[in-house]
């Protein structure tokens, strides 16, 4: 099966907190942290250039990846693919944040999302994303400026960490 011409479909968001850049970069790659904010699911890796990256939900299949750069505080990437679109051999897409300070008390965290297939699929991949990035990020800011997560229905519900 030949593989789908990728398009120049480029999805970016960007997103003010009042934080510090370490905070956000911890919120991001910290499995406790990010299963209060992502929809529930706990993103997992050792975040090594070349380590896998894997969403775990307790309700549905999330995503898994691939570690492309970490340079805390200021920068993560790495590949975002489904575990059906990885096994029919469609090509992962590249989520990049970059994490910068708006003056001495905000953090600007913007997220570029790059590599959408250019077929049907790749359209309605792109939608989703679009759905997909504003709702995390807003639970991520909520999270981080009130110590509290943002209310979500059902399986996207927040979940708080078992206290050993």
């Amino acid at each position: 099966m030949a593989q789908p011409e990728i398009s120049d479909r480029t999805y970016v968001y960007t997103t003010y907190i009042a934080t510090t850049r370490e905070k956000v970069f911890d919120a991001l790659t910290t499995a406790e942290f990010t299963m209060q904010y992502w929809g529930g699911a706990e993103i997992r890796s050792d975040w090594r250039v070349g380590s896998p990256v894997e969403a775990h939900h307790p309700d549905h299949e999330d995503f898994l990846g691939e570690v492309l750069v970490v340079d805390p505080p200021h920068r993560l990437s790495y590949t975002f693919t489904g575990r059906a679109e990885r096994e029919a051999g469609r090509p992962a897409t590249t989520v990049e944040f970059d994490i910068s300070m708006f003056g001495d008390e905000v953090v600007k965290l913007t997220v570029v999302h790059t590599g959408f297939t250019a077929d049907d699929q790749g359209e309605q991949d792109a939608r989703d994303i679009g759905e997909g990035w504003p709702a995390i990020f807003a639970a991520l800011k909520t999270l981080l400026e009130t110590g509290s997560p943002l209310p979500a229905p059902g399986q996207f519900a927040p979940r708080t960490p078992a206290r050993a």
